[in-house]
């Protein structure tokens, strides 16, 4: 067993403000007040080595100049909503001696149990901090923290300005923009007009996709979702492999195929995703530490009758300018998109809230394609692989808003890690398990046969 000591690393930078939730914020603060009020599945937590030779006197004066550095470490969000920036205050901090337990075990249990531990978004610091150390000596930093303070883009900021802290002497760079200076470009005329050129790409594809994409089945029923999980090395080499070879990222190559499975499983001719993004465009927002990411368009024509002579890479290629199109229409204020989806539904004689999703979950910050592999070595490659594929149906605790469909993509090194969650009868018999498997089988036979086209790729997803 650890030895835990508790304590607080204070911290004050003088800055005291208050001001409405930015659009990133906005978007999460609805979720978070949809989900039951004692729902801790979205906080969030990272893992930072420490090096050798830094003493915990070293660590503790790293972790308060973390904390001063970004604002959204030490606010407090209230009913409004806004947000109250404290110029003061301390972040709870556990100190944990490890004795003889294992490092990776100890870190893996006190993580989980620092997690789960609900925020006030009212009243506590977004922040929760625990130091594992072994005869004093300094091990791992565990970060826990709302979704409300940050993104899992910015947590990974977090993460590497920790890193930057602790190194000897500390590397300190200047920090990004602040929220409440994001929020002054997003009311200014520029952000304004870009909100509103958003807002119409969205209304128009709106009125044109298919229903099934956005259409509730639930017929006023509470969610009742099915969940599948896939671990895949198979996978996850084809996949890289498509993205090395046609020049796109490994996550934009999978969406591409997501979204070809999801036509043909449905019968469609094209598939409508609503990707997460982090909003990164312009210089000023790329070190922003915030709840910052928004939902995008990503639409995708999948109809195998136009696309009989199509090869994989011009499908892939595709489906990097829809995500392109897609990242240049998603800064808008959520509130403003959610009373036009009710208004196009309405006039469509739909039911919206059924909506596919496409969540890159990964605290990775390069996602650039990967290295080829030859075609022969590429195919015993994975042929070798594909045994050791692992399918599962988890019990998760856990409900994604306004969902038909929602595919988390947690890992895509050396073993693809798939989550699939889905109302229950949207992909019929099949189930998330059943996509995820033929996902696999997809994604193999684009990446070992190169005279396959979309048109026969979507027909055998049929």
């Amino acid at each position: 067993m650890s030895t835990t000591y508790p304590g607080t690393i204070p911290f004050r930078t003088g800055r005291a403000a208050e001001g409405p939730l930015i659009w990133g914020q906005l978007a999460i603060w609805n979720v978070l007040r949809w989900l039951p009020p004692d729902d801790t599945t979205l906080n969030l937590l990272v893992e930072v080595p420490v090096p050798p030779g830094r003493d915990l006197p070293a660590v503790l004066d790293a972790l308060r100049t973390l904390v001063e550095r970004h604002d959204s470490l030490h606010t407090v969000y209230l009913d409004g909503p806004l947000q109250r920036v404290l110029p003061q205050g301390e972040v709870p901090l556990e100190v944990h001696e490890l004795g003889d337990r294992g490092s990776a075990e100890a870190a893996a249990e006190l993580g989980e149990a620092l997690r789960v531990r609900w925020f006030d978004m009212a009243a506590d610091l977004p922040l929760r901090v625990a130091v594992l150390v072994r005869d004093g000596a300094p091990q791992t930093v565990l970060l826990a923290a709302s979704h409300m303070a940050v993104d899992g883009w910015s947590f990974a900021i977090v993460r590497g300005d920790l890193a930057n802290l602790l190194a000897d002497p500390p590397v300190v760079v200047e920090p990004g923009q602040q929220p409440l200076e994001r929020g002054e470009y997003e009311r200014s005329a520029v952000g304004r007009r870009r909100a509103a050129k958003a807002l119409a790409f969205w209304e128009k594809h709106l009125a044109e996709i298919p229903a099934s994409m956005i259409e509730s089945i639930r017929d006023g029923r509470p969610p009742n979702l099915d969940w599948g999980l896939i671990q895949s090395p198979a996978l996850a080499l084809a996949t890289n492999d498509l993205a090395a070879r046609h020049g796109v990222p490994p996550a934009t190559a999978l969406q591409g195929l997501t979204a070809l499975q999801l036509a043909a499983y449905t019968a469609e001719r094209e598939t409508f995703l609503r990707s997460i993004v982090s909003t990164r465009f312009r210089p000023a927002s790329r070190g922003v530490v915030a709840a910052f990411n928004q939902n995008a368009l990503f639409r995708l024509d999948c109809d195998p009758a136009g696309y009989r002579d199509e090869t994989v890479g011009g499908l892939l290629r595709r489906s990097a300018d829809a995500a392109l199109t897609a990242y240049a229409h998603c800064e808008y204020d959520p509130l403003d998109l959610d009373a036009m989806f009710v208004a196009v539904a309405e006039r469509r004689g739909i039911t919206p809230d059924g909506y596919c999703f496409f969540n890159d979950t990964r605290f990775v910050l390069d996602r650039s394609p990967g290295h080829l592999v030859p075609p022969a070595e590429l195919a015993e490659r994975i042929q070798a692989a594909l045994p050791a594929t692992k399918l599962r149906s988890p019990v998760i605790d856990r409900r994604p808003m306004h969902a038909n469909f929602f595919m988390f993509l947690m890992d895509l090194g050396d073993t693809a890690e798939l989550m699939l969650c889905v109302e229950h009868g949207f992909l019929g018999r099949r189930g998330p398990l059943g996509f995820l498997t033929d996902l696999e089988r997809l994604a193999v036979r684009a990446a070992t046969d190169d005279q396959v086209t979309t048109a026969a790729l979507y027909t055998a997803a049929r």
